[in-house]
């Protein structure tokens, strides 16, 4: 039997790169994708094929597939990992920076699948992984445009679902907490950019609170081997789950805003980021 075939976006670092190791342990044909692929050499000495990709470009999410097809002959499974967090308040945010976050984290996904899905469907077989997050479920203060894309990738990822099963392929998002990866170091930039706002000075207290409660939290986050797990599973497993929640922070504020609702969340979210 041939290897299975799978496309990974944002596998330079965190979680794309911790389940491009997993996928090669566990006999998979790995095409590990990013921007920086001077961070992916690592993976390419253990098997990887590494190529550069922007997922904001729709001629390399093209020469990807591509390239997987004329090499591979099929793509088995896509990871849309790609991502990365807008932080600061709603307001000082431009509609530049806000379009390039959805434009990363929704529009960008929603390039990988619809390249994939003609070739998924020839098969009869594939599997879509989206990286979502807890976030998805509950909103943070302190960066809610970034909670906003992952809203959306629940609605995408439900929707394509359904759309998609008469052809026998599956969706699964990975819905994680805290993950400790590089993107606390990344994200913190736009946070930088956010304080140069003229009308920053009324959040300067919140912002200050939330770089530190932020980076704490990734700091004791779940170790990116957790979700490669996970990805593994929704790759193999026969009957892969529609959403997948793998460390106790999101499994404990889903369950917060199940049981006790929006009231409780409001009342505890600003104490835990930004007060």
């Amino acid at each position: 039997m041939n290897k299975k075939v799978v496309f990974i976006t944002g596998a330079s670092t965190g979680i794309g790169h911790a389940s491009a190791q997993k996928l090669l342990q566990n006999g998979f044909t790995v095409y590990a994708t990013a921007r920086r692929v001077e961070l992916m050499k690592d993976i390419e000495e253990q098997g990887a094929k590494i190529m550069k990709c922007d997922v904001t470009k729709d001629e390399d999410i093209r020469n990807v597939v591509d390239t997987i097809i004329n090499n591979e002959g099929q793509i088995d499974v896509l990871f849309a990992n790609a991502g990365f967090c807008l932080l600061g308040p709603v307001e000082l945010h431009s509609s530049e920076d806000i379009k390039h976050q959805f434009d990363v984290n929704v529009v960008g996904c929603g390039r990988a699948i619809s390249a994939v899905l003609p070739h998924m469907r020839k098969q009869k077989s594939g599997r879509v992984i989206i990286t979502s997050s807890v976030a998805g479920h509950v909103a943070m203060p302190g960066a809610a445009w970034y909670p906003a894309t992952k809203h959306a990738q629940q609605g995408l990822a439900d929707g394509l679902r359904m759309e998609v099963k008469e052809f026998g392929i599956n969706v699964s998002l990975i819905e994680p907490g805290y993950i400790d990866t590089d993107i606390d170091n990344a994200s913190f930039p736009w946070l930088d950019k956010a304080q140069q706002n003229p009308h920053a000075s009324a959040y300067v207290h919140q912002m200050k609170t939330f770089r530190k409660k932020w980076g704490t939290g990734i700091d004791k986050g779940a170790s990116p081997d957790t979700i490669a797990k996970v990805v593994l599973h929704a790759a193999t497993a026969k009957k892969p789950k529609r959403r997948y929640h793998p460390n106790m922070d999101a499994k404990a504020a889903i369950f917060i805003k199940r049981w006790f609702g929006y009231g409780a969340l409001d009342k505890m979210l600003p104490n835990q980021m930004i007060y």
